[in-house]
């Protein structure tokens, strides 16, 4: 299992802009990271090799020293600018290595709609505290992208749509049972269509329910290999695989190594 490091900003500044018709600048390059939040409106960005639209409710993490593009029509917005706090001898490398770039999403939405609302209302407060309150907001912001990251890695995905909530519960439900289930079934339980169902689960999680499915699958036949000394045969059977060769076939398609190498070098 991925292990989880959470980062910690340092808030340098933070500014909120409403209905700019365009950006003052349309390139900058910072000395520190900078994170934009849009919160109406979008805007086209570009910054090393990506080149992306960033949306209502998307956060975009520009790295220090990139000269960072941006263009808009109409646009609310706050940005930050940060540097991550030394918490000891090269761990803030570490930590800063891990941090992705370009647009972060929150699945959370009322909880980033509510700290947006918190981050405007704090320029009311005395000056003294309300650096120190944004600073609390913005470490609330990423930690939460952060949590969610590892969540999804996991395997466990938050939504606030209740279909895809009962959609997740049942799938989890089928691998941790090994059966057999389809999403065709799933989706009738629903009372939506397959293709529906796809719809919706990708356009919420950025992957379909079948790849999560798979992704679920594997980390049990994973945890399985590593903690207990089943035998292919057993852990197919209790993972839904058809026998021990369409396990291994899929397990080496899916993690690029054998499930008896994988044992060898994880087992406990």
């Amino acid at each position: 299992m991925t292990s989880m490091r959470l980062s910690e900003p340092e808030l340098l500044y933070h500014v909120y802009v409403k209905d700019a018709k365009h950006f003052q600048k349309t390139e900058d390059t910072y000395d520190h990271w900078a994170l934009f939040i849009v919160e109406e409106g979008s805007f086209d960005y570009r910054m090393g090799g990506l080149s992306e639209r960033a949306t209502k409710g998307d956060m975009v993490l520009c790295p220090p020293e990139l000269t960072f593009y941006r263009k808009t029509n109409g646009l609310s917005f706050h940005l930050a600018g940060f540097r991550w706090k030394t918490v000891g001898e090269g761990e803030a490398d570490a930590r800063t290595a891990s941090v992705p770039q370009g647009i972060l999403r929150l699945l959370n939405h009322k909880r980033m709609q509510s700290t947006l609302s918190l981050l405007r209302e704090a320029r009311f407060i005395n000056a003294g505290a309300a650096h120190e309150y944004k600073s609390h907001l913005l470490r609330d912001l990423l930690y939460a992208y952060q949590v969610e990251s590892f969540n999804s890695e996991s395997g466990l995905l938050h939504s606030e749509n209740p279909l895809l909530q009962l959609a997740i519960h049942k799938l989890r439900q089928q691998a941790d049972s090994g059966a057999g289930g389809s999403l065709k079934s799933i989706a009738r339980e629903l009372g939506i269509s397959q293709v529906q169902l796809t719809r919706l689960f990708k356009g919420e999680f950025k992957l379909t329910p079948s790849t999560y499915s798979t992704n679920l699958r594997m980390e049990k036949v994973k945890q399985l290999l590593a903690h207990t000394s089943l035998t292919l045969a057993q852990i197919a059977e209790q993972c839904g695989f058809n026998d021990e060769h369409h396990l291994s076939k899929s397990f080496k398609k899916w993690n690029g190594i054998n499930p008896s190498v994988y044992r060898k070098a994880y087992a406990v």
